[in-house]
């Protein structure tokens, strides 16, 4: 098993050019493609760090084929009894070149940088970020579940940009604006190269196409990725098609704060706020809606 040095995670706002940046980079050759892992927030989450059962094992792999879609063909090596073994295990599945470095991208475990930290010290982690009405906005219209909370959604916007809040004026962590990526894309590329110590080449501009290996079966979403030849300019209204005046306001009404500390100028009306409420509160106190709410990790 390779010992991989100074690997890099995107992490962040899901539905922030996640996607796109990982496409990007791993075009560098640097980097060999992986899909998300989920592995720290769904995989592992509330298990032990070391001396792992056989039955905890079990539970990881579980949830690596039914969160991750990620294809394991046999049961875990008895000799991994710790969380870093499985994960460097896991990560080796993807490494067919022999690559030193890899780039995971799951854009919640920015919840866990300083456990990643502890496993690997010269990470490096790429925060994304966007305006919240069009992340909301797409996580109700790309994805198979309808009926999702707009409040749920956009108290998620908050956890994550806490914890971006948190980091981000680390050495080892660089943030990016989506619309700055789609609007200043050689400027930013350029930055993001020398953070990475990487030399920077037109082409990656040039031809953003995703390698497929990033993009599991179930996320349709992303498939446009893969055939995906320029970055695309970012549609600053485009939240319009998915959300009312009443959700719109609500989300900004409970994003602002957070927001504003990314340049984000949301402004509300009350009484959208209350019309917003009415429409969503049925869908919050769905069981599985609530739950996630007030969840620490998966919001």
């Amino acid at each position: 098993m390779p010992t991989y040095k100074e690997p890099v995670f995107i992490v962040g706002m899901p539905r922030s050019g996640t996607t796109l940046v990982q496409g990007i980079l791993c075009n560098t050759k640097k980097y060999f493609p992986m899909p998300e892992t989920h592995f720290f927030v769904r995989a592992t989450y509330n298990l032990p760090e070391k001396n792992l059962s056989k039955e905890n094992r079990k539970r990881i792999r579980r949830k690596l084929l039914k969160k991750s879609r990620i294809k394991i063909d046999r049961e875990f090596p008895n000799d991994l009894t710790t969380q870093k073994d499985i994960f460097e295990y896991l990560v080796d599945q993807f490494n067919t070149d022999g690559s030193l470095t890899f780039l995971e991208k799951t854009p919640r475990h920015v919840f866990f940088y300083s456990k990643i930290l502890e496993y690997y010290p010269d990470a490096k982690f790429i925060c994304m970020i966007r305006e919240p009405k069009n992340v909301v906005s797409s996580q109700l219209t790309n994805s198979p579940k309808k009926n999702k909370s707009v409040i749920r959604l956009s108290l998620l916007y908050n956890k994550i940009t806490t914890a971006i809040l948190n980091i981000r004026n680390n050495n080892n962590v660089y943030t990016i604006k989506y619309e700055d990526l789609t609007t200043e894309t050689e400027m930013v590329l350029k930055n993001t190269c020398n953070f990475l110590n990487l030399p920077y080449a037109s082409k990656l501009v040039d031809n953003v196409a995703a390698p497929p290996e990033i993009v599991s079966s179930h996320e349709f979403w992303k498939k446009k990725n893969i055939d995906q030849e320029m970055i695309q300019k970012n549609k600053a209204d485009k939240w319009r098609k998915a959300l009312s005046p009443g959700q719109a306001n609500i989300i900004n009404f409970i994003t602002k704060s957070h927001a504003e500390k990314f340049e984000y100028d949301l402004p509300y009306e009350w009484t959208q706020i209350l019309s917003g409420f009415g429409q969503d509160i049925l869908r919050l106190f769905s069981p599985s809606e609530f739950k996630k709410a007030f969840s620490k990790y998966h919001g």
